[in-house]
């Protein structure tokens, strides 16, 4: 496939994330401002992203199964996750995340664990959608990278 043919699949798949909410505006700038110098950055920030929510989410796990909560813990968790959606434009997440928080700071144990899973399922939904942006701009690397190297 041709550079400009894989550049329109991105840029329709990343106007369909948009429409559905999944993802603001600041995710599509941070896709369309790639830096020509380092093209692989847009990767290297989502597959971050993937990487510390997934550590911070297992950790919010291990911590609400405990006898004593620490709310105070998982609401700065919880905000955790929330800043680095709303750095990457990552909105379900943003959001998702606002009931969580609101669960610790009520110090609602029951809230947070039916809060939790559904935080959870937005992030699998998120990174599954995300994973298809991370291919096609890999894809769009090699084609580059072949076409400057001619």
């Amino acid at each position: 496939m041709t550079l400009p043919i894989l550049k329109g699949l991105l840029q329709e798949y990343l106007k369909s994330l948009l429409q559905e909410g999944l993802v603001n505006d600041k995710f599509n700038d941070m896709v369309y401002l790639r830096n020509n110098t380092e093209p692989d950055s847009v990767v290297r920030l989502i597959e971050t992203y993937f990487a510390d929510v997934g550590m911070i989410l297992s950790e919010l796990s291990l911590h609400v199964d405990t006898l004593k909560v620490d709310f105070a813990k998982l609401a700065s968790l919880a905000r955790e996750i929330e800043d680095k959606s709303t750095s990457i434009g990552a909105e379900h997440m943003r959001l998702a995340c606002s009931d969580l928080i609101k669960a610790c700071d009520a110090e609602h144990k029951k809230n947070f664990s039916r809060t939790l899973p559904w935080v959870k399922n937005e992030f699998t939904n998120t990174r599954k959608k995300l994973d298809a942006v991370v291919q096609m701009e890999r894809r769009i690397i090699r084609v580059w990278s072949s076409q400057s190297s001619n």
